[in-house]
């Protein structure tokens, strides 16, 4: 079992909710970086993703910095296991993810389109997970709805993808299934009930990992479908990457972020198989062994009578006025012959 050596370990009671809007704060600021504190209000980074702070159940400050680059680093926290808002965890969710204005969604769950992504992260000291955050809907236009939010959205389901989780257990009355494989890991899934209402289901990884390349999205919305948690003409509406924080993370950071929606790749077609053998019609003809010494015996010449057989048969071959033509011509060089030898 991963995460033995996590002695302050909890269990999560909470699930991820409505951003709630705070003050902007200035911790950590850097020379042409951005800065949120608290807050959902997103901020704007290569690709056109959104960055927020996310502080939705807690007391204490969360702020989060970024350039141009499509990701964000964790610059300040107090947050704590005390200051949680119900007691529960997480208190925050900073995160990177679509912004509304991407055009690639909602998308149908049952289109063929590949939704493939890449995250990279760095660890840091605290009680958190790191988490894919995928909302699905049956509606479409609740993908787009700003009032209520897609979280706040009566219908939707929340698709979670832990990648590390150091200090932090799903509680065990959510488990619905043990040792899932989907894909290259192996996962343990739990089912929760949000507090606006939402279907809430944790793909808890139990190899952790910090980078994950060209990752499918799709298997996990289809084992949904599959278990009855949602239906395949949903709509996928929202992909968001980040950290769970319950105390502490200054210094968690996503290091790179993408996603890609766009049609499979055409599979390559399948060469012949070549087997080296040479097919019964292509092969040599084999020499036959001699009777005593076993060595391939020379092409023999053909006996008189065989001979006289193959010519007779030549001339039969021959055109009919060939034949005609062929007694005067042999008769007049018989002649000729004659006359040439002929005394003069």
């Amino acid at each position: 079992m991963r995460r033995t050596g996590a002695a302050t370990a909890r269990t999560v009671g909470g699930t991820t909710a409505v951003a709630l809007a705070a003050a902007l704060c200035p911790w950590g600021a850097a020379a042409r970086a951005e800065v949120r504190c608290n807050t959902g209000e997103p901020g704007f980074v290569e690709g056109g993703y959104a960055v927020q702070a996310n502080r939705w159940n807690s007391h204490g400050e969360i702020c989060v910095t970024f350039e141009g680059e499509a990701g964000f680093t964790v610059t300040g926290s107090s947050l704590d296991w005390g200051n949680l808002t119900n007691g529960a965890p997480p208190g925050a969710y900073p995160n990177i993810g679509t912004a509304l204005a991407d055009e690639r969604l909602p998308l149908r769950i049952d289109s063929p389109k590949d939704v493939r992504t890449t995250w990279e992260i760095t660890l840091a000291e605290g009680d958190y997970n790191a988490s894919y955050d995928v909302w699905y809907h049956p509606d479409r236009a609740a993908c787009t709805s700003t009032n209520p939010h897609i979280v706040a959205n009566g219908g939707a389901l929340e698709i979670m993808i832990w990648l590390a989780s150091p200090g932090i257990d799903p509680s065990p009355d959510w488990k619905v299934a043990d040792g899932l494989t989907i894909g290259d890991h192996v996962y343990d899934l739990y089912r929760f009930t949000g507090p606006t209402g939402q279907t809430g289901l944790i793909y808890d990884m139990r190899e952790q990992t910090t980078k994950i390349t060209n990752f499918d999205l799709k298997p996990f919305a289809k084992d949904a479908v599959d278990r009855g948690f949602q239906k395949a003409d949903a709509y996928l509406c929202k992909v968001q990457a980040g950290f769970e924080i319950t105390r502490g993370g200054v210094g968690l950071r996503t290091d790179a972020f993408a996603l890609r929606v766009a049609d499979p790749k055409p599979a390559k077609p399948k060469e012949p198989e070549l087997s080296g053998e040479a097919r019964p019609e292509d092969a040599a003809p084999t020499a036959q062994p001699g009777p005593s010494t076993g060595a391939a015996l020379p092409p023999t010449a053909p006996r008189p009578e065989e001979a006289d057989a193959a010519d007779q048969d030549a001339l039969e071959d021959l055109p009919l006025p060939f034949l005609l033509v062929l007694p005067v011509v042999a008769g007049a060089a018989a002649a000729a012959w004659w006359w040439r030898r002929s005394p003069g």
